[in-house]
């Protein structure tokens, strides 16, 4: 458990801004690379299924731990993982087990990824925490502030396809200055995460579920069948981020590293209303940045999702063969001062127009295994390029967009170094949710 200074010194440093100093608390630092890195997995089931799976299969992990609200996902992961202590708290696991872990993974819905990633940094573990990083911008705040000061510690978000060949090369090819800056990026996915329809019936909690726990920080509910767990979650506000939280995050996140964005100036969003307790069905959000190293003055950047799409009839989509390249079904397009550069998620990058870049070679930059690369940075390998000193900015803006998208038409003003939106109250009180009393978390509540 963390010290009261330095909770005190995390708070500070949210606030000013200011870097943080190296913290005293206790650090495991990194194994020798022929030592076992010993895991727990936080949610096993769906996706943290797929997380444990990938992360085990790097000869150096020991999975020791498995922690699951759902009994029947819980005993599936143990089966594969025979010996692995079980746990339904992961509070509960902390507290007894702590000694016996070196990493976790979290991969939970979006409401429990900073208690739970917290908690663990607060024990002095490793975390690789599924996206988005936070469910509300406060908590991606301190848990950059909380990696930051404590650099021994190896953090990874969980957008896997950050370490792929297709989006490292679109990376390295915008980075080349060979479309010149960029003044303008259109980003678009054609899911639709929101819930428009009757209020949700309350039913049985399923037997297997312990509803208090998956509740956790969040405001008490009953529990509605069909509607949250398992998969459905992420259409409610409480718990997780619609479309632009669940797609945003990746898509987005080449945009990132490209143009190595700062915090937005302003936003402003077009989007059909929202439902008192969901995402709108279909969102356009205008982030406006200032000029930077690889963007023009007054670069901007626009989110479409739920089948709103961008105006394509001034872009140059004209094939080889002259016919008009139809856009991916998700994707984004950088739009430069000496070219253009379209790239689907997910696919290799295009050059446009074709015409002019006939002769252009695009060299593909090598691909990456995004789980294997945090263990070996745990093992004392090349650090993480996805950490969270990268993932808590990346996932501050893009729940940014997501709180723009709750207020249409009403431009957000964003103040970064105090974390306020000074000209806009309600979308100011958003920045922080009121933890439930009992799952308060050190240094986020």
């Amino acid at each position: 458990m963390l010290l009261l200074s330095r909770r005190s010194l995390l708070k500070h440093a949210t606030l000013t801004g200011m870097a943080l100093p190296l913290a005293s608390v206790a650090r495991p630092g990194r194994a020798a690379a022929n030592d076992k890195l010993r895991l727990a997995g936080i949610g096993v089931g769906g996706m943290g299924g797929a997380d444990l799976a990938a992360l085990s299969s790097h000869p150096n992990v020991e999975v020791v731990a498995l922690c699951d609200v759902d009994a029947g996902k819980l005993a599936a992961a143990a089966e594969k993982h025979a010996g692995a202590k079980q746990f339904t708290d992961f509070r509960r696991m902390f507290d007894e087990f702590a000694g016996a872990i070196d990493a976790v993974h979290v991969s939970t819905p979006d409401h429990t990824h900073a208690p739970a990633a917290m908690t663990a940094l607060n024990h002095g573990k490793h975390v690789y925490c599924q996206k988005p990083l936070t469910h509300d911008v406060h908590e991606s705040r301190q848990l950059r502030a909380a990696a930051a000061a404590n650099p021994s510690l190896v953090t990874q978000m969980g957008t896997q396809i950050h370490s792929n060949t297709q989006y490292r090369t679109a990376v390295k090819l915008v980075q080349s200055g060979i479309i010149g800056k960029v003044r303008e990026v259109c980003s678009w996915s054609g899911k639709t995460w929101g819930y428009d329809g009757p209020k949700p019936e309350p039913g049985a909690v399923p037997a297997s579920l312990d509803w208090n726990l998956w509740l956790g920080t969040a405001a008490d509910r009953p529990f509605c069948p069909g509607h949250y767990h398992p998969g459905n979650w992420r259409r409610w506000y409480d718990f997780g981020g619609g479309t632009m939280g669940d797609m945003g995050i990746h898509i987005l996140d080449p945009v990132f590293s490209a143009l190595q964005l700062g915090p937005p100036r302003s936003l402003l969003s077009n989007s059909s209303s929202p439902p008192a307790d969901s995402f709108g069905m279909q969102n356009e959000t205008r982030f406006t940045f200032p000029a930077g190293r690889f963007t023009t003055d007054g670069f901007v950047l626009t989110w479409f999702d739920g089948g709103k799409m961008p105006d394509t009839s001034a872009w140059p989509l004209d094939g080889a063969d002259g016919t008009r390249l139809a856009l991916p079904g998700q994707g984004s397009i950088f739009l430069g001062e000496k070219g253009v550069i379209l790239l689907p998620h997910v696919a290799m990058p295009t050059l446009l127009p074709v015409k002019d870049f006939a002769d252009a070679k695009i060299e593909a930059a090598p691909d990456g295994n995004h789980y294997h690369l945090f263990v070996d940075a745990c093992l004392g390998g090349a650090p993480t390029t996805c950490g969270f000193d990268y993932a808590g900015p990346l996932t501050e803006t893009v729940l940014l967009g997501t709180l723009a998208n709750r207020f249409p038409g009403d431009e957000i003003r964003w103040q970064p170094a105090a974390m306020t939106i000074p000209n806009h109250d309600k979308a100011d009180a958003l920045l922080r949710r009121k933890y439930r009393t009992g799952f308060e978390v050190d240094n986020l509540s």
